[in-house]
């Protein structure tokens, strides 16, 4: 296993930029949401919402979920491709290892391609769980979008337009982290070419979503 400093630099700038980073984001979407792009977008849902619980507004909403529905299924379909080719990568991780580290077709297994190969693919694991709870937040939407707003605030005890709001912030977040976990995949495949090109495409895309999230 050859560990290198920089290696280490690299994996360690990359927790803070994946982690670290969206721990604060979560926190500033949910308690200061005047303060970031998705946060303002889930003021403005509130008023959507509204809007399609009013009578004959069920099927746009509907049609709406289910693009997202559509989007989310593909690529969280795509993440289990990814996966299960990084999982026979890992089977075979000595040929992986010859033809990573140009040793040959066979090599004895280099640890270090292994624990790359790891964390790429618990980023796609990441990556499918945030679709599903999204995909499965979708499909309770669709229901309770139907439904007769006083039995919504009689079960749950607030108010429909509340509810159905806060299910909707929450899978809009579960859709944000798995297309970000894509992003991440992007310097995760660098690490492999070298470190530094890793750290730069991790600081890359944290600047992206810095854009994002504090952008208008």
């Amino acid at each position: 296993m050859t560990l290198n400093l920089s290696d280490m630099i690299a994996f360690a700038i990359f927790i803070l930029c994946t982690i670290v980073y969206h721990v604060y984001y979560y926190y500033k979407v949910f308690k200061l949401p005047k303060y970031i792009f998705k946060g303002k977008i889930n003021i403005i849902r509130r008023t959507w919402v509204e809007n399609m619980l009013k009578p004959g507004n069920a099927i746009v909403a509907v049609q709406s979920f289910r693009n997202i529905h559509m989007a989310a299924s593909f690529l969280a379909s795509s993440s289990i491709v990814f996966i299960g080719s990084i999982l026979y990568l890992i089977f075979n991780i000595e040929q992986t290892s010859g033809i990573v580290t140009g040793r040959g077709t066979i090599a004895l297994p280099d640890y270090m391609v292994f624990l790359k190969l790891i964390t790429l693919m618990l980023m796609f694991l990441m990556t499918l769980l945030n679709f599903s709870l999204c995909i499965r937040l979708l499909n309770y939407l669709v229901i309770l979008i139907g439904a007769s707003p006083e039995t919504i605030e009689e079960t749950m005890g607030v108010s429909a337009v509340d509810y159905i709001t806060g299910m909707f912030s929450r899978a809009g977040i579960h859709y944000t982290f798995g297309i970000r976990g894509f992003y991440y995949t992007v310097p995760l495949i660098a690490w492999f070419l070298d470190a530094w090109l890793f750290i730069t495409l991790t600081l890359l895309v944290l600047f992206l979503t810095l854009r994002l999230d504090y952008g208008k």
